[in-house]
């Protein structure tokens, strides 16, 4: 007889026994209600030995066909236990590929070191790096589609449950509860991954170096930051600034920028970027936006920040680096929200067709120097500047001075 139990008292339960063969015995016994064969024990021992979790042999046999199939089955799964399943599952092999990458990068450079080999290995090295690059984005890319899928049609069928609801006022309400939860979320998981309010700001004071001769300028300037966040950059920026405003669709954000004294506006950036006159603003920033946006939506917003500019105005962008393996093929992922990554020869071309000039690009946050492979050569320094190189850049450009 299948016994029911919840996933934490299932995990609890099987996390106290200390022996591998005893733990995969009442794994099976409790999950599948069957007794594991000789050969699943065997396969399943190799890779804990390998060094796979105890969750992960979890997470799999729930997630297995054949658990799927039972008619009683021992662990009723929430929809968040299962994303929280999935995650488990894919998260072993993506950090499998990952070390793979540190440890074939290790073994390449400690032959390199021979240099009769060297030239001969440097294109079959670049080769494979970005074999494994194209590998690892693209398992992602189809792991975040796939969930952007799932987690669409689960609204949508809450959706229409709801729409069967005699109170005329029953969606509206969960529609605000849906978005404040989400925007309360993004807050969350912005201070998990960026960082405190403090060490923002103390990271932005050391690049509002790169872009004082911007804002030096013999007048009152007006100023935008479009997706200013919590306020960071908008809080360094009003130091140089007669009048400078942030824009954020997230409710959350918008509270935290108002509760330090900024001024900032809810609303869409492109709408609210439409809704301003020609030549109104002298500098416009935008820091981690344009990696949101699909292409069509990106080109547009270009267009109208130039529209919107003074001439011998300025726009300062800032988004993640996909030059650095890292960003490619993990950090970008972090965060759900985000599209396409934007190689910075891409961004350099969209603000030269929308009629930018004087555009210059600064590589920003690389790792510590710590993690480097302390070498001179020109393998070491190409491998270092795609494994531990910047991790974002800056790219300004300058609307043309009107013609006298």
């Amino acid at each position: 007889m299948i016994i029911k139990k919840t996933i934490q008292e299932l995990t609890s339960e099987l996390d106290q026994l200390d022996d591998d063969q005893a733990f995969l015995r009442q794994a099976y016994q409790l999950i599948l209600g069957r007794q594991a064969s000789d050969d699943e024990l065997q396969f399943l021992q190799h890779r804990l030995d390998a060094g796979v979790a105890r969750k992960i042999v979890i997470a799999n046999l729930l997630l297995s066909p054949e658990y799927a199939q039972l008619n009683k089955k021992s662990v009723q799964l929430s929809w968040l236990e299962k994303k929280q399943l999935l995650i488990w599952k894919n998260w072993h092999a993506l950090l499998s590929r990952i070390k793979a990458i540190h440890t074939f990068g290790r073994l390449v450079f400690n032959y390199a070191k021979d240099p009769a080999f060297m030239k001969k290995d440097v294109l079959s090295l670049n080769r494979q790096v970005e074999e494994i690059k194209s590998n690892l984005f693209f398992f992602l890319n189809q792991e975040a589609q796939a969930q952007q899928r799932r987690l669409d049609q689960f609204f949508f069928d809450v959706r229409q449950e709801l729409r069967a609801s005699k109170d005329p006022t029953v969606l509206d309400k969960i529609d605000a509860i849906s978005l404040h939860a989400i925007d309360n979320y993004y807050l969350s998981l912005e201070q998990a991954y960026r960082g405190s309010r403090d060490e923002i700001l103390e990271r932005y004071k050391a690049t509002v170096d790169l872009v004082k001769p911007l804002f030096a300028k013999e007048k009152e300037m007006r100023a935008a930051d479009l997706g200013c966040g919590r306020g960071e950059w908008l809080q360094i920026i009003s130091g140089y600034c007669a009048k400078v405003t942030g824009i954020d669709m997230n409710s959350a954000m918008i509270s935290q920028c108002l509760s330090h004294g900024l001024q900032a506006e809810q609303s869409d950036l492109l709408e609210w970027l439409q809704q301003q006159p020609d030549q109104s603003l002298d500098v416009i920033t935008a820091f981690h936006v344009i990696e949101h946006l699909p292409f069509e939506k990106l080109n547009m917003l270009i267009h109208e920040i130039y529209r919107v500019l003074t001439h011998g105005g300025s726009v300062i962008l800032e988004t993640p680096n996909p030059e650095n393996i890292h960003v490619a093929t993990h950090m970008f992922y972090r965060d759900p929200t985000h599209k396409t990554p934007v190689p910075k020869e891409l961004s350099r071309h969209l603000l030269e067709f929308n009629g930018f000039t004087e555009i210059a690009v600064h590589p920003l946050h690389p790792f510590e120097d710590t993690m480097r492979v302390p070498e001179d050569s020109e393998v070491a320094k190409r491998f270092n500047s795609m494994v531990y190189g910047a991790t974002d850049y800056m790219i300004t450009g300058t609307k043309q001075p009107a013609k006298k």
